[in-house]
């Protein structure tokens, strides 16, 4: 019987080799290497964890956290290095759905049997 477990470790082996991958790397290097582009980035991330908080718990945001949010949005726009990051991410995770899609094609297959 197969280990299925190898190929999802050769496959994220593989996906580290990839330009998407290289291009993540490259920007959070970039990010690491600007003291605002990582201040920016570390309060953006914050930020998103206490609104991802919030929602999982059914709390509003409060007015305070939506203004805070709103202002940070505007300074990471303009920051060239957190932009490229996002950019990368993007393309990186349309590679990860399009693998998705492979992966998950025999299941869909066999389900469409019964629709």
């Amino acid at each position: 019987m197969i280990n299925i477990y190898d190929s999802a470790n050769q496959l994220a082996a593989d996906m580290t080799k990839t330009d998407e991958f290289s291009k993540v790397k490259e920007a959070i290097a970039a990010i690491k290497a600007d003291a605002t582009s990582s201040q920016l980035f570390k309060q953006m991330d914050e930020l998103q964890a206490k609104i991802a908080q919030a929602q999982q718990s059914g709390q509003d945001l409060s007015k305070e956290d939506q203004e805070a949010y709103q202002k940070l949005n505007q300074s990471v726009t303009k920051d060239k290095n957190i932009v490229n990051l996002l950019q990368a991410e993007s393309a990186l995770y349309q590679l990860l759905q399009d693998v998705q899609k492979t992966y998950m094609k025999p299941l869909n297959d066999l389900y469409s049997e019964i629709r």
